[in-house]
């Protein structure tokens, strides 16, 4: 696919003036409340930007279904795997200070990896081809794993965080192969805070938090009270396939993890309001050309079903054939998507607090930009 420049450079459309936030929208409304009919989950939160701010949102249904609490647009949902591009969002501005090249062996950072990760780049595993491997149900997740379930254990350093994936075999050699990766992402971000001395979660509220006025940010630490964030849930069917003996139907409380191992990968909490006001920092003066292009230039072919890559983003075009930069993201207990359309100037942003619903995040994204053209 191609794209023009300029449009890649400036983000087109999205240099229109200030927008004024809509107290309605009849056409998006509607488009919400099919999309909560035909996936129902406790809550659902949408929101639209522009660069000069959000256009529209609204929430619905129950952040928390035990103390029946009403979602707001205030409320803070789980980002899963949106925590990406976030994440790149801050490696781009790194790269463009200095701190960090893509294509320099991570070793340069962290010089005691195995053999197998010493040619490794940034870039790699930004773009899922360094060959780490991805999350194992059982073997992570399950009640039985070894060790404990990933998100229940401890984490006082990084090496504890590495010790889970870091001796495993590669699936295939690094630049070799697109093969899907949230470990590629947590081995990218320790290098990212080595390289900038700064604990990751608060480098990313530094470089992206507070540049681009971000104030409902965070990690989701299981441990701390976090104002407005949502009870999640999961259907009590997945924790039983993973060993938990769990004999309710329907949805259960889902597990609050400690996601030290996945900050950047899916471990960080945001207002859907806030998504897609980051979405539409992309289109305008907070990031440069620069950071821009290095961001949503493609770096890879499609691959089966993932399209070609930029820094972490998904680009291709919907089926008007109009160009998308996006990301979407499940954890237990969320579900998350960001859709931006350079050539109108729009970002969607939508969330609910079950995990993996909706399945299909574009196809309503698609019809809320046709809200909004």
């Amino acid at each position: 696919m191609s794209f023009d420049r300029r449009q890649l450079m400036l983000g087109g459309a999205a240099l229109a003036a200030t927008p004024a936030l809509a107290a309605d929208n009849k056409t998006a409304d509607a488009i919400a409340k099919q999309l909560l009919a035909a996936n129902p989950a406790p809550a659902l939160s949408v929101a639209v930007a522009r660069p000069g701010g959000l256009v529209w949102a609204k929430a619905y249904g129950k952040a928390d279904l035990q103390l029946d609490v009403a979602t707001t647009p205030a409320h803070r949902f789980g980002l899963g795997s949106v925590s990406k591009v976030v994440t790149t969002a801050a490696a781009a501005r790194l790269v463009s200070r200095g701190v960090i090249d893509l294509d320099a062996p991570i070793t340069s950072w962290l010089p005691d990896l195995p053999a197998q990760h010493r040619q490794t780049t940034l870039r790699q595993l930004f773009t899922h081809r360094a060959g780490i491997r991805h999350y194992d149900l059982q073997r992570d997740l399950g009640a039985k794993a070894p060790g404990g379930p990933i998100g229940q254990r401890a984490y006082p350093s990084n090496r504890e965080i590495l010790d889970i994936f870091i001796n495993d075999p590669l699936v295939a050699p690094p630049g070799t192969k697109v093969a899907y990766s949230s470990y590629g992402y947590t081995l990218a971000s320790i290098v990212m805070e080595t390289a900038a001395n700064k604990p990751f979660v608060a480098l990313l509220k530094a470089e992206v938090g507070a540049p681009f006025g971000l104030a409902s940010l965070d990690g989701d630490d299981s441990f701390a009270i976090k104002p407005d964030r949502v009870a999640g849930y999961t259907d009590a069917k997945l924790y039983r396939s993973l060993g938990y003996p769990i004999t309710q139907e329907g949805l259960a409380n889902s597990r609050r993890d400690n996601p030290a191992y996945k900050w950047a990968a899916g471990g960080l909490i945001m207002t859907p309001s806030d998504i897609a006001r980051f979405g539409a920092a992309h289109l305008d003066s907070k990031i440069t050309k620069a950071e821009r292009a290095l961001l949503f230039t493609p770096m890879t072919e499609k691959a089966g079903a993932m399209p070609p890559l930029g820094l972490g983003w998904r680009i291709d075009a919907d089926d008007k054939g109009r160009p998308r930069w996006h990301h979407a993201g499940s954890d237990e207990g969320s579900r998350a998507s960001l859709v931006i359309y350079p050539d109108l100037g729009l970002s969607i942003a939508f969330a609910t607090n079950l995990f993996a619903s909706p399945g299909n995040v574009l196809k309503p994204s698609s019809d809320l930009a046709n809200a909004f053209a």
